[in-house]
């Protein structure tokens, strides 16, 4: 390896992000280690999150130049989309002004429908959440067993696709706004009649806190989740509160081993299809979202002509 060339990051330099859809763990080396020498060699802040067989393949093919690469196991890394986004933000923070090169391979397996569209949706959020961080990053998809559906979202999320060839542009590439918005534009269930509601038509949200715990309660959350809930929930109810029109309605209910609670009421309350999923910067509209986000499993949010709702869910 030459000797590094002490570069940094352009604080205005644009993303690099690619989607990888490999074959086999010879064509990750192939690819891959080139990348990674690229960045030893521009003094950049290297890592590999991925599988476990792709963390042994790059260790041996990068021999001596292994313990300047920093590895961890994916599995533990891709558990949550919004906390994998503020874990990729602090190392980016950490490492400035160096520039940051990683190669990820996000966790698609044993994902529920519904979790595989957060994914989804967590790949497309990246292009915008480190847009001008000067990152290089190749998120890598496994072919041989990933759903088409998957390798679909990848070329719909990364700018630039290596598949076989390349790296290219991707021709089915959406900015993260419209991709999210697609998103957001899936039919949910509909609320059971079983479901539990609640008026929410005042400032005064300790009603909204006794309703959720002692539902949560009653369907056996645990003690920590029950506390993030109620939370989420009153944070959801105040923004509905403060920029929608009262009266709101809280329905609470279980569904799939899921707590679901949903706040909806009149009027737009969210201002845009990627609310809530950046880091906030100081005291940036949008904090409040990103914290229940953050206390939440999934969030999910719709607006129409009758108003706007948001939907909670955390497992039981």
């Amino acid at each position: 390896m030459t000797s590094p060339s002490n570069s940094v990051a352009d604080p205005h330099e644009a993303m690099v992000h690619r989607g990888f859809l490999y074959r086999d763990e010879g064509e990750v080396v192939d690819i891959c280690v080139p990348f990674l020498r690229e960045g030893l060699e521009a003094d950049d802040a290297v890592a590999v999150v991925a599988a476990k067989s792709n963390i042994a393949a790059l260790r041996d093919a990068l021999g001596q130049d292994a313990p300047a690469v920093q590895f961890e196991d994916a599995l533990s890394w891709y558990q949550h989309p919004v906390k994998t986004i503020a874990a990729y933000d602090s190392f980016v923070k950490a490492e400035s002004p160096r520039r940051v090169r990683v190669i990820a391979e996000p966790v698609w397996q044993g994902r529920t429908p519904l979790e595989v569209v957060e994914w989804a949706r967590y790949e497309s959020i990246v292009n915008a959440a480190f847009a001008h961080s000067g990152a290089r990053a190749i998120c890598c998809y496994d072919r041989r067993v990933l759903h088409p559906e998957i390798l679909t979202y990848a070329r719909r999320t990364h700018p630039e696709i290596i598949d076989g060839l390349g790296p290219e542009q991707s021709l089915e590439y959406l900015a993260p706004g419209p991709f999210s918005a697609t998103c957001d534009r899936r039919a949910l269930p509909p609320v059971p009649a079983v479901a539990d509601r609640l008026p929410v038509g005042t400032a005064d949200l300790e009603a909204v806190r006794v309703f959720i715990a002692e539902r949560a309660g009653r369907h056996g959350m645990g003690q920590e989740a029950l506390r993030n809930m109620v939370t989420a929930v009153t944070e959801v109810a105040t923004t509905a509160l403060h920029h929608g029109s009262a009266p709101a309605e809280l329905r609470v209910w279980a569904q799939d081993g899921d707590l679901v609670c949903e706040i909806a009421g009149p009027g737009h309350w969210y201002p845009d299809a990627l609310w809530g999923f950046t880091p906030p910067e100081g005291s940036q509209t949008g904090f409040g979202l990103w914290g229940v986000r953050m206390l939440c499993d999934v969030v999910q949010m719709q607006t129409d002509a009758d108003g706007t709702l948001i939907r909670l869910r955390t497992g039981l």
